[in-house]
């Protein structure tokens, strides 16, 4: 692995609510306690919620960029949680359901800033649509997020079966969040991966897992970062896992 390249990661879901901001927020926390440059870009252009999750009111925002010829630096919030953040836009019906054209454009916008961070987080939305897709392509890794529900694993099936056959990725890394403990978290993976082994032919990578934690919808609640609040929490002990893994992980 180049330590002076800059590592684009992307974190996507099958299904919504499985907790994927906020594992994309704890990570970008953990990487910047490191002392790592971080970027955070919420690239769920309809529905974005990281700033509203880590108690912001952006006054510029990918919108901004996008229509209003904002320059991409403007836009940037330097956060509590000490990794910088790209808010999106939330409601904007334009940038919903944006042509595959529009995602271009802004691919090419957001690609030059990456280079004055260690690390950059893409959350995209979840599904298969074309914005999720095009933004996973951005990505040297896409971090596919799950649980313990059903369609949770099969829409995540779903997500790496199109990215593999549509664009020929075959490397993907697995967060396991809101798992009981290690072993019921290797064994959620454990079914996915064989999933994909049999009828993709590949297997996945693990990253780690996040333990169940009430803490974790409190601390959504108070728009607080829960790995900063509590730094010896098994939830910020298991994101520190997580970065370190990511940071040996070599893509192929």
């Amino acid at each position: 692995m180049d330590s002076n390249k800059t590592r684009v990661a992307s974190v996507s879901s099958g299904k919504g609510g499985v907790g994927k901001t906020f594992v994309t927020i704890s990570l970008a926390a953990s990487f910047a306690r490191k002392g790592e440059r971080v970027l955070a870009v919420d690239c769920d252009l309809g529905l974005a919620n990281m700033d509203i999750m880590l108690g912001i009111n952006p006054k510029n925002t990918l919108k901004d960029i996008v229509f209003g010829a904002l320059p991409v630096k403007e836009a940037i919030v330097h956060t509590k949680a000490g990794f910088d953040l790209i808010p999106g836009s939330s409601g904007i019906k334009e940038l919903a359901h944006p042509m595959y054209e529009k995602i271009q454009d802004i691919k090419a916008v957001l690609e030059p800033v990456f280079f004055d961070y260690d690390h950059v987080l893409l959350d995209t939305g979840a599904g298969i649509s074309e914005m999720v897709l095009q933004f996973n392509l951005m990505a040297d890794l896409s971090i596919v997020v799950i649980n313990r529900e059903l369609t949770s694993l099969t829409d995540a099936y779903a997500l790496i079966k199109v990215m593999y056959q549509v664009f020929g990725r075959e490397f993907f890394g697995v967060v396991v969040n809101s798992a009981s403990d290690p072993r019921d978290a290797q064994k959620i993976f454990n079914q996915l991966s064989a999933t994909c082994k049999k009828f993709l032919g590949f297997s996945l990578t693990y990253l780690g897992h996040i333990t169940r934690d009430e803490a974790v919808p409190r601390s959504i609640l108070s728009r607080e970062v829960l790995v900063l609040r509590e730094p010896e929490s098994a939830v910020a002990l298991n994101c520190t896992s997580i970065v370190d893994a990511l940071n040996v992980c070599e893509i192929q």
